[in-house]
Formats: structure tokens, C-alpha cells, sequence
């Protein structure tokens, strides 16, 4: 769900799913709630491993430069290959195709691990979700204050 609405604020979106494998799903811009049992359906479509690193190894197979790569997850990422893969040397291989862009880990389930060591340049842990995160990411990509912009969030 949370994908389907990126997708549907976002410009040029390359989505899927990341388990044993990775797989690019074309999710809809629109009926983002009528389409949430639908993607339910593909529980295990990709296995249940958690090699999010595939996702940027496909970027950097496919020489795809993106701004913004976010992955929805309880940030357990790891490499079931048993090739030792870390996710952190995959992504500073990315940054030497695309310098500018930034990674965005969104923890869902607050397991408290990190993949990452969150001083890497250009990777931010957000925990949770809100319709604000636009907001916030606004912030970030402008480098104004993320304070400032929780600060003026009415509740």
C-alpha cells in the first residue's frame, strides 16, 4: 500500500517486491486501497528472505539512475545467498552510478537493527509511516530543518 502511494506522488517510479528474489511489479497510480488485497495475493511470490540488497544490485545491473530509491521494511536485510552480501558495500557500488542519489529506509516494524550505519552519507532510517513523510522528505531533499517541519505539523 505504501509503494502504491508513492507511485501515485511520484514522477518515475520503478516498483516491485524483494524476498529470495527481486521482482519488478507494476503497481497501479490509482485505487490504491481497492488494490491492497490484490498485492496480498502475492505474499511469497519472491520467497521470504529478506535481500533487499537485490534492489540496488538491479539498479546497478541495469545502469538505472534514480534520485530516490525507498524500501518498506522491518530492516532485517539480509543475504540468504550465503555470499555474505551487505546491503551498505552494495549501495556505495550504486553511489558510483548514481552520486547524487539518496536511500530511504522506512521501518515498519521497529525491530530496533539497522543495516546501515546511519552517518553513511545519504541514507536516512525513517521509522514509521505518515502522510506526512512527504513532507519530511521535502525537508530533507531541501536540507531545511526536519524540526522545523514537525514543529509546524498540527495535531
Amino acid at each position: 500500500m505504501l509503494g502504491m502511494l508513492l507511485k501515485s506522488r511520484c514522477e518515475n517510479v520503478v516498483s516491485g517486491i524483494f524476498g529470495n528474489t527481486w521482482k519488478i511489479v507494476n503497481l497501479p497510480n490509482n485505487g490504491v486501497l481497492s488494490n491492497v488485497d490484490a498485492f496480498y495475493k502475492r505474499e511469497g511470490e519472491v520467497g521470504y528472505s529478506t535481500n533487499g540488497y537485490l534492489v540496488l544490485q538491479y539498479l546497478i545491473d541495469c545502469d538505472k539512475v534514480m534520485d530516490k530509491i525507498m524500501i518498506f521494511t522491518d530492516c532485517q536485510l539480509w543475504d540468504s545467498s550465503g555470499n555474505n552480501i551487505l546491503i551498505q558495500d552494495v549501495w556505495r557500488k550504486y553511489k558510483t552510478v548514481a552520486p547524487d542519489a539518496k536511500l530511504y529506509l522506512f521501518d515498519l516494524s521497529g525491530y530496533g537493527t539497522t543495516p546501515f550505519k546511519i552517518a553513511d552519507k545519504d541514507v536516512y532510517l525513517i521509522a514509521g509511516w505518515s502522510d506526512k513523510i512527504f513532507d519530511m522528505l521535502t525537508a530533507i531533499e531541501n536540507k531545511t530543518s526536519v524540526l522545523e517541519e514537525i514543529e509546524q505539523i498540527e495535531l
